[in-house]
């Protein structure tokens, strides 16, 4: 079914025109991939499609009442409320509905109420129900916890937040809108692991369609179905997700190629008759030839273009020895303790993913490695020749009033010339060479950090957030630089494609420690959610099932206090042991992924025990929902 009609839409900033007319459909179902460099018009592309910005021609219609959901990149929220108010705006026609019932409710205490009235409250109450009135808390905080805010955040205000935890929370709203269309920008910015698997699963749930702008390659490659791309001021669509996309898209390169290549020989070869034979025996085959040569330029077949990339390689130097790294009795932190990390000993050519929750500590550890802050405790160890280069997130140095090529000739000693022969292969040419840095687009900054790593010759490679503001081109040229790399490597990133890809080993820190796992991340993350699925299975088995009763706002009302002071302690009990139940799942995870067999066994005998207990507690709790109900009845 069409959602979305795009008749002839082109765009346009005053004379440069980002993309030639352009016609499709968005029907519900399709999951789309909107893919190219950046700077071509991706986002604009979005914000015409919500009707944001005005097309330079061409139309863009809704079929019927649809509704669009949109995600900018630079998402903000408004009002002066708390994080949760702000969220729950996503509800905005429920609460309008609720405020109705309330008001309806009290006429009809006061005896006001026409028999309209009562129709209406009728009509309304199952109309809220329908809609799920009654969840609206519960999926606010499901939201907020998916897109990785704890609890005691909840209440905080808007004006406070961060603009990545702004991004987070916008997310969380659009998603609960529950539109017809969603039109994501970069939505995986800002999330962390936990985050990115909980986005993926929700867009893989949704029954509408989808348009997603991500530099995530594993999201791009598991949500989507269709690819649309734009290039060279042209958009073509796949009707196959992200990763076929590029196999077609290397197919039809390849052959226009050939036809290129044909047509191109061919033209010489007529016109080499043509010129030998113009005016001599054969000049009735020579103006055949120029018939057909006429006919080859009317239809002539352009040559395939491709789009500048950059080219890296990581040179090694001289190799360090068979052991790079130890840690002995380690404790990270800056003013307090981060985590605690084991004895190991890291042997050449592990390729290490660092992975963790937002705040943990990852990047202080790769800064304590390289000696810029002291560990809290014990001591870290660099093996026999090892000299290590560093990729920072943060860039440091290249935010200033220098040019990007003294920016370089900083750093390493290079003449003019082989400064700006190095720049080359990182897309910076010309006068481009003379921009300040502190003018530099985040894309261009990661092109001249990644320039400068390429010069360091380094045999134990520190990376955080590497990809970060790369294009999918570019990633993917980092990516196999890595895998080419033949040093070893720490790897701080977000970006699980290149995780799966390069890694041979996971360190996961979380709950203040350090984990090692002598298993690739690919891997890694197969078996935690393996026991992930696993241990849901055990839950809903286990599960004692809830009453339905009526909002507990109303159940409240009508208890007598001791009554309500009861069901408080039980909820509070409930809860108390639903919070262990999580954490106790989550150690599961941690020791089935580690493959402890002890710690699973105790972990297992706990979690049945806290079972055991939550179905006592919710016994004592619908004991307690029955005797008020008893108590309201006499008291009527």
């Amino acid at each position: 079914m069409s959602l979305l009609q795009i008749d002839r839409l082109s765009l346009a900033f005053g004379t440069d025109i980002l993309f030639e007319p352009f016609s499709a459909q968005v029907a519900r179902g399709d999951r789309i991939a909107l893919v190219g460099d950046n700077g071509v018009g991706k986002s604009t592309l979005l914000r015409a499609l919500a009707g944001l910005h005005p097309p330079t021609e061409g139309a863009v219609s809704r079929v019927g009442d649809v509704r669009i959901g949109h995600l900018p990149q630079a998402a903000r929220l408004v009002g002066d409320g708390s994080l949760c108010d702000a969220v729950e705006h996503a509800f905005a026609e429920d609460r309008a509905i609720e405020r109705s019932l309330r008001d309806l409710e009290a006429a009809i205490a006061r005896g006001d109420a026409e028999p309209e009235g009562l129709h209406r409250y009728d009509e309304l109450l199952h109309r809220f129900a329908d809609r799920g009135g009654y969840e609206i808390e519960a999926k606010v905080r499901t939201a907020l916890a998916g897109v990785g805010f704890a609890e005691a955040e909840h209440e905080k205000p808007v004006s406070v937040l961060s603009g990545g935890e702004e991004a987070r929370a916008a997310l969380a709203r659009v998603l609960l809108e529950e539109p017809d269309i969603l039109l994501l920008d970069e939505p995986t910015n800002h999330l962390d692991f936990a985050a990115l698997d909980w986005l993926e699963e929700q867009l893989l749930r949704f029954s509408g369609a989808l348009l997603l702008v991500s530099h995530d390659r594993h999201l791009l490659e598991r949500a989507s179905n269709r690819t649309w791309e734009i290039a060279f001021g042209r958009i073509t669509t796949y009707r196959v997700g992200y990763g076929a996309s590029r196999t077609l898209r290397s197919a039809e390169r390849e052959r226009q190629l050939e036809l290129f290549e044909e047509q191109e020989e061919k033209i010489d070869r007529y016109q080499d008759f043509i010129r030998r034979h113009k005016s001599g025996q054969k000049h009735r085959q020579a103006k055949d030839r120029e018939r057909k040569l006429a006919r080859i330029e009317e239809e002539r077949i352009e040559e395939p273009r491709e789009a500048r990339r950059i080219r890296l390689r990581i040179p090694i130097g001289a190799a360090s020895g068979k052991r790079v790294l130890a840690f002995r009795d380690l404790e990270i932190g800056i003013d307090c303790s981060l985590f605690t990390c084991p004895d190991l000993e890291l042997a050449r050519g592990e390729k290490v993913a660092v992975i963790g929750p937002n705040g943990c500590g990852k990047t202080t550890l790769l800064r304590t490695i390289l000696q810029e802050r002291p560990p809290l405790r014990g001591r870290i160890e660099l093996g026999h020749n090892v000299r290590p280069a560093a990729y920072s997130q943060t860039q440091e140095g290249l935010h200033g009033a220098q040019t990007v090529l003294n920016a370089i000739l900083a750093r390493v000693s290079l003449t003019i010339s082989e400064a700006r022969g190095l720049l080359g292969r990182f897309l910076f040419s010309g006068d481009d060479v003379l921009k300040k840095t502190q003018a530099l687009s985040g894309g261009e900054r990661s092109r001249v950090a990644l320039a400068l790593l390429s010069l360091m010759e380094g045999n134990l490679l520190l990376l955080d957030e590497p990809t970060n503001h790369l294009d999918l081109a570019s990633q993917e040229i980092l990516e196999q630089a890595l895998v080419d790399y033949d040093g070893t490597i720490l790897l701080v990133s977000h970006d699980r494609a290149l995780l799966e890809t390069v890694t041979t080993q996971v360190w996961w820190i979380e709950r203040g420690r350090l984990t090692v796992h002598t298993l690739g991340y690919a891997e890694f993350r197969r078996r935690a959610m393996a026991a992930r699925e696993a241990s849901e299975r055990l839950g809903r088995q286990s599960q004692p099932e809830k009453p339905a009763v009526r909002s507990p706002s109303a159940l409240r009302k009508n208890h007598p206090t001791q009554a309500r002071r009861a069901l408080d302690t039980l909820e509070e009990q409930i809860e108390g042991t639903e919070e262990r139940l999580a954490q106790i799942e989550q150690a599961l995870l941690q020791a089935s992924a580690s493959g402890k067999g002890d710690r699973i066994a105790a972990l297992g005998k706990e979690h049945a025990q806290l079972r055991r207990s939550l179905e006592q507690a919710y016994d004592a709790w619908r004991v307690a929902i029955t005797q008020g109900e008893m108590e309201e009845g006499e008291g009527g």
